[in-house]
């Protein structure tokens, strides 16, 4: 099991999507020495190539990082790998030490080790090589029992909406114009706090009385009460120290909030899983359920965070909300009341930069409208009129999120799994910068999945209607195309060889997401002919703190591939 010693390797280098550079060097260094010609390219895809090659062993060599990763102390109980508060990374950790240890002996082999496959299957699209042997074996599977031979296409979307600092979560910010305090937060701005804060983040030393007048005469928030959780957060987020006292004053008169209660909505701990081998179990989603609860007891969203990677389901949320009434916590739900100097700790802390999983997706953001507006040609006054005529206001961040869906979006009967799919996945709060100007930046992650292209067209052409009903600009990330399953004399090969271990083991496929598809094509489109197929040990919690991988499992996998090289 020399490939255990290998994984242990792995695991002590840092290789969290994105950031694998060292973990790849290590494997450009490894191959070399092993005497393969390998080379490396600019997407930091490592390709190396020994003898005269039947199949290419393919894995990818980043981790989905949750909990204390990429720090991973890892744990061998003698029956499972996993680690300590944190994800493996047997996905697809695993399948790379498993080809390691062929390459300490191997003579006629082909290796492809894949960056940022995770993330969009970046290094798989980017990959300019050809591929020489006509087969590829993937090692990037989670049940020993199948021989993977088609899998779903993804796509992954953001949207992004910034906000003055009082305009968020009304039923104001419909209207094309917005009085200065509809967010809610105008206590928190004023002057009139800035005692409790030790730094001035959004100090407005250069703001007009009037503005102030103005903003307090709406605000909504005024003397409202707070809940808070037990920790400290020593920050000045939201200090206005140098204000004028009329700014506080006309910031109080215009509060919408007025006599609101305030509190701090969390939902953590849940169970979460990948994003496409897990969508159908209707695991909870931290996210929605925190959105549920505000909706169904009318809390106001003012600034939210939750999620951590877009291909996992969300285990925890936090958001920090405005209620007319009393909240109690209720299911997966806690609220805690705050008082003034909390709210504003948790604003703060909610908006912190520096949060450990903060969002991943490279977008331009030239993408995004820096004061995005809804395209509304109905009167202002008149719309104005209309809203306040309403028992209640229309949270817009709350609808917003319940609008977005998540889960199974349709099944497919023939394969007994998903069809199309989409994960609710990432919500932050931003600060745009940390003066008078700055602005609340809202920004949401979802990842859809789908064995269809026309689907996920569909699902894009949704996402940008919702998002601009609500005033949101759409963005889209990397996406990959669904790889349509095809039977192959390959595939019925490394069945076969399964089948000596695992005699009910069958040919299918599956809804996550596999690079097979994208480098078949790629060779395709160079005139070659390449089959595919994958495979791989059981994997169980993958992406969640929960992954573990059976050793025994994973012993009967590494032999499989020996067997199906043997007999090439």
């Amino acid at each position: 099991m020399r490939f255990l010693g290998y994984f242990e390797q792995i695991c002590s280098i840092p290789h969290c999507s994105y950031q694998a550079q060292k973990l790849g060097e290590f494997l450009l260094e490894f191959s070399k020495s092993r005497g393969f010609d390998t080379k490396i390219d600019e997407n930091f895809n490592i390709h190396a190539i020994k003898g005269k090659p039947k199949i290419c062993l393919q894995a990818h060599y980043d981790m989905v990082c949750v909990g204390e990763a990429p720090k991973i102390e890892l744990e061998n109980d003698g029956e499972f790998l996993s680690a300590k508060n944190s994800t493996l990374g047997a996905d697809n950790g695993i399948g790379l030490a498993i080809i390691m240890d062929i390459m300490d002996e191997a003579q006629d082999l082909e290796v492809l080790f894949t960056s940022d496959e995770e993330v969009g299957l970046i290094g798989a699209n980017a990959f300019a090589g050809e591929i020489c042997a006509p087969a590829l074996l993937n090692l990037d599977s989670e049940d020993d029992s199948e021989v993977i031979i088609g899998c779903a296409g993804g796509l992954l979307a953001e949207f992004r909406r910034e906000f003055e600092p009082c305009e968020l979560g009304l039923g104001e910010l419909f209207s094309p114009e917005f009085e200065p305090c509809e967010l809610g937060l105008g206590e928190l701005f004023s002057s009139s706090v800035s005692e409790h804060l030790s730094t001035g983040l959004l100090s407005n030393e250069s703001s007009h009385s009037t503005s102030a007048k103005n903003c307090t005469q709406n605000s909504s928030n005024l003397n409202a009460d707070y809940y808070e959780s037990s920790e400290n957060f020593d920050t000045g987020l939201l200090s206005n120290e140098s204000s004028h006292s009329t700014s506080a004053e006309n910031s109080t008169q215009n509060s919408s909030n007025l006599n609101a209660n305030y509190y701090e909505l969390s939902c953590d701990g849940l169970e979460g899983g990948h994003s496409g081998m897990q969508i159908a179990k209707n695991i909870p989603n931290a996210i929605k359920e925190l959105a549920h609860f505000a909706k169904n007891h009318g809390a106001n969203i003012l600034a939210m965070s939750g999620g951590d990677r877009d291909n996992a389901i969300p285990t925890w949320a936090k958001a920090l909300v405005s209620a007319s009434s009393k909240l109690q916590s209720k299911g997966l739900v806690k609220a805690k009341k705050l008082d003034l100097l909390g709210a504003k700790e948790l604003f703060a802390k909610l908006c912190d930069d520096d949060l450990k999983n903060p969002i991943i997706m490279k977008s331009n953001s030239a993408d995004f409208t820096r004061n995005s507006r809804i395209p509304m040609k109905a009167n202002s006054a008149d719309f104005t009129k209309r809203e306040n005529s309403r028992n209640s206001r229309i949270p817009l961040l709350n609808d917003f999120l319940l609008a977005l869906p998540h889960g199974v979006l349709g099944w497919d009967e023939r394969l007994g799994l998903p069809k199309t799919s989409a994960n609710l996945a990432i919500v932050r709060t931003r600060l745009t910068s940390k003066d008078e100007n700055a602005r609340i930046a809202f920004s949401v992650q979802i990842y859809a999945r789908s064995s269809s292209q026309e689907e996920l067209a569909k699902l894009k052409n949704s996402y940008e209607a919702i998002s601009e009903l609500a005033g949101f600009q759409s963005s889209f990330g990397a996406s990959s195309m669904p790889w349509e399953p095809e039977q192959s004399e390959f595939a019925t090969s490394v069945l076969t060889a399964l089948q000596k271990y695992r005699p009910n083991a069958k040919i299918t496929a599956i809804h996550a997401g596999l690079e097979c598809g994208c480098l078949s094509a790629k060779m395709k489109q160079k005139g070659k002919k390449l089959v595919a197929c994958s495979i791989g040990p059981n994997i169980s919690g993958a992406h969640t703190i929960n992954e573990r991988c059976e050793i025994k499992s994973a012993q009967i996998i590494a032999q499989v591939v020996r067997d199906v090289l043997k007999n090439a």
